[in-house]
């Protein structure tokens, strides 16, 4: 399945939180309470998340280059810890 990244962060910024959940929640494993706690404990944007899950989805980016521009997301980094969490 082909995401077109650029448009779920066009779409996220007018979504709803609830709208914005689901999406996430049909494109990841993880549940909408998941997103819903990754989102409030980074305190980022549903448009920046997308941002960050495409930096991470990137498979032509080294991880260095993934970092940087993880790192440029207005609390990319945040959310990415949040994300860890989970798998820890």
């Amino acid at each position: 399945m082909s995401i077109n990244w650029d448009d779920l962060a066009n779409q996220a910024a007018s979504q709803t939180d609830a709208e914005f959940q689901t999406t996430i929640a049909s494109l990841t494993r993880m549940s909408i309470t998941e997103i819903d706690q990754f989102i409030k404990e980074s305190q980022i944007t549903n448009a920046n998340a997308i941002k960050v899950l495409k930096e991470i989805n990137d498979a032509a980016a080294s991880n260095t280059a993934k970092a940087d521009a993880i790192a440029n997301i207005d609390n990319g980094v945040n959310f990415l810890v949040s994300l860890a969490h989970r798998i820890v």
